[in-house]
């Protein structure tokens, strides 16, 4: 079987790391790369393939089969475009735009053209969360009650030397850091019906929130509450905790507590507390600790491995543009609750 040609567009700290991933990646060849900064040329060099400043350009000569978009949230839209008119497959990193007017655009895109698009929500790969998706599907939990989040961190002083990340809109943890978890909480609970957001700048006094409480509700009746900082020292984050990006000095700390009428499962060390099968159930009791095993893999990896086999037609994007949408619109939905200090449901949050 032939290589999957494929191509980055933003050749950025993501979009260097796609690159990485598809030049060790039996299943795909890289192509080239496309950035509008000319200095970023010599990032294609050191990878020995051709570099373009125009993505027509690049899908013209090269011809890959698929594109990686790692391009500023705002551009996703229109290279999106560009590569549908030419019949090319996307994957597009999360969030899959920076308003709900510009991932419609996407989603008309797709429905029109026909082609594929996978959203970048790469922590949907994880073994570890599709465990968690898997237990929670069988009622190993029984109903689930709710669910609590802790995303608690220390961004460096220069993380925002960088402007807009001081800025508004989109430069605090919301839509850069909180996104994941929210498409997480969709894809392991459900559908999230009402947030209602409280946001801090007091840390840093920068525009952007430095701090972030919210509670939830899900249409399946659950409750959940996100606290989170990127402004503490703390070991209990997704990325600290999970061991999933090297980079991260790993706590082997939870971060994300599900609890359900049977059992309750703290994540990411999967254990799953109940009281043993025939015993007198309440709070006086004992209760076992169980460890569930689950085997570990990179799900970057494996999210390029799934586009390469979306591409092929093989399977359907775990995460398409449509699903996209809805991760976007709960963020939309926190920084608006957290605006008007209101209850606010993502399902009427408006596009612009």
């Amino acid at each position: 079987m032939q290589p999957v040609r494929l191509a980055v567009v933003g050749v950025g700290l993501i979009g260097v790391r796609h690159a990485e991933l598809m030049r060790s990646h039996e299943g795909c060849a890289l192509v080239g790369l496309c950035d509008v900064d000319p200095s970023r040329r010599a990032v294609a060099d050191s990878f020995g393939v051709p570099f373009y400043s125009s993505v027509a350009e690049l899908i013209e000569r090269e011809r890959p089969a698929g594109v990686v978009i790692a391009t500023s949230n705002d551009t996703h839209a229109a290279v999106a475009e560009i590569c549908a008119r030419r019949s090319v497959d996307v994957l597009i990193e999360k969030p899959i735009a920076s308003t709900l007017e510009q991932a419609h655009r996407i989603v008309d895109t797709a429905q029109e053209s026909g082609i594929q698009v996978l959203v970048g929500h790469h922590r949907r790969h994880n073994p570890l969360i599709q465990k968690t998706r898997e237990l929670l599907a069988d009622g190993a939990l029984g109903r689930l009650i709710g669910v609590s989040i802790l995303w608690a961190l220390l961004k460096p002083d220069d993380y925002f030397d960088v402007g807009w990340r001081r800025e508004q809109p989109g430069g605090g943890p919301v839509l850069i850091n909180l996104i994941h978890e929210l498409d997480s909480l969709r894809f392991l609970c459900g559908e999230i019906t009402e947030v209602y957001a409280r946001t801090s700048s007091a840390v840093r006094g920068f525009a952007v929130e430095d701090s972030v409480s919210i509670a939830l509700h899900f249409a399946s009746g659950a409750l959940g509450t996100l606290l989170a900082s990127d402004a503490t020292p703390a070991p209990w984050s997704y990325e600290a905790t999970t061991g999933e990006n090297p980079a991260y000095f790993r706590t082997h700390e939870n971060c994300y507590t599900f609890l359900g009428t049977a059992a309750s499962l703290a994540f990411p060390r999967m254990e799953l507390w109940r009281y043993a099968d025939g015993s007198r159930q309440g709070w006086k009791e004992p209760m076992e600790r169980l460890a569930v095993e689950v085997a570990g893999a990179d799900p970057l990896t494996r999210q390029l491995t799934h586009f390469c086999r979306v591409i092929r037609g093989e399977e359907t994007p775990l995460i398409d543009a449509e699903d996209a949408t809805k991760s976007l619109a709960v963020a939309l939905a926190v920084q608006k609750s957290a605006h008007i200090e209101l209850p606010v449901q993502p399902a009427l949050v408006g596009g612009g």
